[in-house]
């Protein structure tokens, strides 16, 4: 997991009093809020949040499409929702899950496009439902760069940590595909 303050990025990493210089975390906060919106109609979650209480994370018809990365019994969504589920590690990112989770942010995308509401969420709302935001957005003519930076700032410091699905985004290239 990178540092949340200077994301191993070696121009700051020398001087990080976060890390100490090393570029790691060693531990991850939870998120205040179950969900954010990280652009329009495009919302980033999680089912664990600090405040613990058992409906924080539980999902009825606030949304139209809801993309599952984790799932927990009684987390929703209510009836009538469309509900995609994808049970993913916050790991790596090998060309299968590049393909599931370019799939997923085609679906995202064309969900956004339709006026529909969509929330991407994960345990902690931070790592694997950032690489399926990140992944839309780039999809929608954004940088990995500017993507990796909204969910950021929607979702705060520790979102998208994980070196491995950073290091995907930034193969990204225009309309989500990724580079040679």
């Amino acid at each position: 997991m990178l540092c949340h303050a200077c994301y191993a990025e070696p121009d700051a990493i020398a001087d990080c009093t976060a890390c100490r210089g090393t570029g790691r975390a060693t531990r991850m906060p939870l998120c205040e809020e179950a969900w954010s919106e990280v652009v329009p109609g495009l919302w980033q979650g999680g089912h664990d949040v600090r405040s613990q209480a058992g409906t924080a994370g539980v999902v009825g018809a606030e949304f139209d499409l809801v993309v599952s990365l984790a799932v927990r019994e009684g987390s929703g969504p209510a009836d009538g929702v469309e509900h995609v589920v994808l049970r993913m590690a916050d790991a790596g990112v090998d060309a299968a899950l590049a393909a599931r989770v370019d799939a997923l942010a085609a679906q995202v995308v064309a969900a956004l496009a339709d006026g529909r509401r969509v929330l991407v969420r994960c345990s902690g709302g931070l790592n694997r439902s950032g690489l399926v935001v990140a992944a839309a957005l780039v999809r929608q003519g954004r940088t990995p760069d500017e993507a990796i930076g909204l969910v950021r700032a929607a979702r705060g410091p520790w979102a998208l940590t994980n070196p491995g699905f950073v290091a995907h985004l930034r193969t990204l290239g225009p309309g989500g595909l990724a580079l040679g």
